[in-house]
């Protein structure tokens, strides 16, 4: 049985708002028993806006911790990096950049590890793309499944995009999951057409990503759209 909550929202710009104050809300939670907050965040253009509201809200920056929970295998100051991308957007918190090792797969490991003491996270708000991928678990993609499963070991992998940069690491499921409170956020009329096959359970929707996500995640997730 799916989990997901779905929150609808006229304009971006309220559910930018609300989200905001909603991971405001899971950061002073955590606040209460963690000296290090730590959140796994979305790259790409959609959450950008977000980002502008979190920036301006008063919120003990000095101890969150960030990471993205995928990043592209590129340059760490290039345009493509989600890591520079969140160090740009929230430049009062500390971003951990996946990037710990001269190969992809060597830095997977290191980040994984790095991540590993750090879990349970305070938040974890992913993006989903038109062809149901989350993070950087694109459909078809080598080693998928495995990273699909809940049961194996919170891990991060190398994965392949369709478009360049092809090489991306992320984070896998059981990594994503690990967290208190999970979300997706969701702009547009096709994604949301995708999203209703997925949670109508849509038989041709039961290998994407997205379908495992909103299907098969241990705690509710939270699925917030706007046109």
């Amino acid at each position: 049985m799916s989990q997901a909550l779905l929150h609808q929202f006229a304009n971006q710009q309220a559910c930018n708002e609300a989200l905001a104050q909603q991971l405001a809300s899971c950061i002073m939670q955590a606040q209460q028993t963690d000296q290090q907050i730590r959140l796994l965040l979305p790259g790409g253009q959609t959450p950008a806006d977000l980002f502008k509201q979190l920036q301006h809200l008063n919120l003990p920056w000095d101890n969150i911790s960030l990471s993205p929970t995928d990043e592209r295998w590129v340059a760490g100051d290039s345009a493509y990096s989600n890591a520079q991308m969140l160090r740009t957007a929230l430049p009062q918190a500390t971003v951990i950049d996946p990037r710990l090792a001269d190969t992809a797969q060597g830095s997977c490991d290191a980040w994984a590890h790095a991540l590993h003491s750090q879990q349970p996270f305070a938040a974890t708000l992913l993006g989903m793309g038109d062809d149901g991928h989350i993070a950087s678990l694109f459909p078809g993609m080598p080693d998928l499944i495995p990273a699909l499963q809940l049961h194996q070991a919170p891990a991060a992998l190398v994965g392949l995009a369709p478009d360049e940069p092809k090489v991306r690491l992320s984070l896998n499921m059981a990594m994503l999951c690990a967290t208190g409170w999970l979300a997706v956020l969701v702009f547009g009329q096709s994604k949301r057409a995708m999203l209703d096959r997925v949670l109508a359970n849509d038989p041709t929707t039961q290998a994407l990503p997205i379908y495992h996500l909103l299907w098969n995640a241990p705690l509710p997730v939270h699925v917030y759209w706007a046109p």
